[in-house]
């Protein structure tokens, strides 16, 4: 064989060889977009999913293990590899008879709480070894700010009266430790932790065997609560890492030209916020919101104002609001009720006493514009009228009682940047007809407030769909829960002519479709069981293009290293006596 044919043959083969590790490296790719693969450092994130904390005997020793089934099929890990995640979006108002668990605060984050089912959040359990006679958990240690609980309230016994049993409790000595259940089922009580931050719990499980013996294992669980970034947060008994100085920066010695900017938006994340009716000039009426955060509040105007609904607003579609999607499905939510660190939106009509008004004042939201839909409803035991629904066509209107003030829940579907005008509208007493629009901004989830323009913004417009008679949708019973007024009904005001227009467009200018918290964050902390408080989907990770790409450029190695063993073997035929 010649030298040239070797070298030919040698090619062809290290064409192969590299096809195969291209295929090995996609397949591998593959098999890390479960999410439960180990980063760097070895930790791994659980935000959401099921997991167990299993006590398994084996050669006579105790290991105390987590069956991870965040991802596909169960991955067994242990506790010190591990940091959890009680995300935002598991933040509770604390109602007696819950309150005596974790003290006399207001709010809590619960993992399996009494709104579990509504919120994308860890679901752990327990499950006891086969072979004992007996397992008994300890609570040795603590740290982190605030109360941490272990306990179980079912619906059943809120409804019998009936006071939660407590197993585990950091401030209180009698509620050290408890005894698993025994049998095989699945014992899933509520951890409740009374702060956000990071919270290390050290547990010991001992194990009673047939013969009378013991075993035992001890572990230390680190728990990221609430809005703290569990990425940055070391497994086990470390330590939060100490951030690394930014380096200053040398000055220039010519300055630069600067660049016009715009004024920043005023952004409301959170409080009470009004969106009113007030006497304007001229007798006019004028449509503001009102910023009840402050002790003194203030008055925008709706075009200067950009509302953010932060990534803790989600939740999961329930099978009472299914027109708003698939129950299961992520919405983004506001409640009637106050919930600290999300914005609290209410209807306010308190500028116009009843005896300045003929009948009622009418609020219509004329057009959407965002990635998804919105319903504004009333979710409380005396009334869940639908007010306004964009998913069905718009406009929709409703009226709300003069003098009066009243809270609704706002839903929306998507992620992303939205953009309601709204017309407020009223009769006067002396028969005036009165009215103003005015377009909100709204940052839904994982957008930066501060990218988004206020007002009509610069998304495009695009073609939308509306009731073929351009006359506004009114819900049935379409009641807000304020006081009756106390004059007479009149007919409502006539609205200025609108544009119809129908929700659910989408416009992915001004949408922040990242993964945030997903993968590592520069520490080798893998995010598994979904988004962290970031969007469902959106990157293309979600789409399967990363996994696709390797794939592709392996069997294009392939197909080369086949075209180069050919070609190697048409030249060696041609140069081989023998042949």
């Amino acid at each position: 064989m010649s030298v040239l044919t070797h070298g030919r043959r040698a090619v062809a083969a290290t064409a192969a060889t590299l096809a195969a590790a291209l295929l090995a490296a996609a397949a591998g790719l593959v098999a890390a977009g479960s999410g439960t693969a180990h980063a760097g450092s070895g930790a791994v994130v659980l935000a959401r999913g099921d997991i167990d904390f299993v006590p398994r005997l084996a050669d006579g020793r105790l290991d105390l293990r987590i069956a991870d089934r965040t991802g596909s099929g169960t991955v067994m890990r242990e506790p010190s590899d591990v940091v959890l995640h009680v995300v935002p979006e598991a933040k509770e108002s604390i109602l007696s008879p819950v309150n005596p668990v974790l003290g006399d605060g207001l709010y809590g984050w619960f993992l399996n709480g009494r709104h579990a089912k509504d919120v994308f959040a860890l679901t752990p359990g327990w499950t006891g070894p086969a072979g004992a006679q007996s397992v008994e958990v300890t609570l040795d240690r603590t740290q982190g700010e605030g109360r941490f609980a272990l306990y179980t309230f079912t619906e059943e016994m809120e409804w019998s009266d009936q006071e939660p049993v407590q197993h585990l409790d950091s401030d209180d000595p009698a509620y050290r430790s408890f005894v698993l259940p025994q049998g095989t089922e699945r014992f899933a009580p509520t951890w409740g932790f009374a702060a956000e931050g990071v919270h290390r719990l050290t547990l010991t499980v001992s194990a009673t065997l047939a013969d009378g013996s013991k075993v035992s294992d001890t572990e230390t669980l680190a728990v990221a609560v609430g809005a703290t970034d569990p990425t940055q947060v070391r497994p086990g008994d470390g330590s939060i890492p100490t951030a690394t100085p930014t380096p200053t920066a040398t000055p220039s010695t010519s300055a630069p030209t600067p660049t016009p900017t715009a004024p920043a938006a005023y952004v409301i994340d959170d409080g009470h916020i009004d969106l009113a009716a007030r006497p304007g000039e001229g007798g006019k009426l004028a449509f503001q919101i009102k910023d009840g955060t402050l002790q003194n509040p203030r008055w925008h105007e709706p075009d200067d104002v950009v509302i953010h609904v932060g990534p803790a607003a989600k939740r999961r579609i329930s099978e009472a609001y299914a027109f708003l999607g698939t129950p299961g499905e992520p919405v983004w939510w506001l409640p009637s009720s106050r919930l600290a660190g999300l914005v609290w939106p209410g209807w306010s009509t308190e500028g116009f006493p009843a005896s300045q008004v003929r009948g009622r004042i009418t609020y219509r939201l004329d057009s959407l514009r965002g990635p998804g839909t919105l319903a504004v409803v009333n979710d409380n035991s005396m009334d869940s009228t639908v007010l306004v629904n964009s998913g069905d066509g718009l406009p929709d209107a409703f009226e709300h009682t003069a003098g009066s003030h009243s809270h609704s829940a706002w839903a929306f579907t998507r992620e992303g940047v939205y953009r309601t005008t709204f017309t407020v509208a009223a009769t006067l007493a002396d028969g005036t007809k009165v009215s103003d629009t005015a377009t909100i901004a709204w940052a839904v989830g994982a957008v930066d407030p501060a990218t988004v323009k206020p007002g009509e913004g610069t998304e495009p417009t695009a073609p939308t769909t509306a009731p073929p008679t351009g006359t506004p949708t009114t819900h049935p019973t379409a009641t807000p829960t304020v006081p009756a007024a106390t004059t007479p009904t009149a007919p409502g005001p006539s609205l200025p002519p609108s544009t119809p227009a129908s929700g659910g467009t989408n416009h992915p200018q001004g949408t922040d479709t990242s993964r945030a918290g997903d993968g590592d964050a520069g520490n080798g902390v893998q995010v598994a069981g979904g988004s962290t408080g970031g969007p469902t989907g959106g990157s293309l990770a979600s789409t399967g293009v990363p996994a696709l790409l390797p794939i592709g450029l392996a069997i294009a190695a392939v197909c080369a290293g086949a075209v180069a063993l050919l070609v190697a073997r048409r030249h060696e035929d041609a140069s081989d006596p023998a042949h």
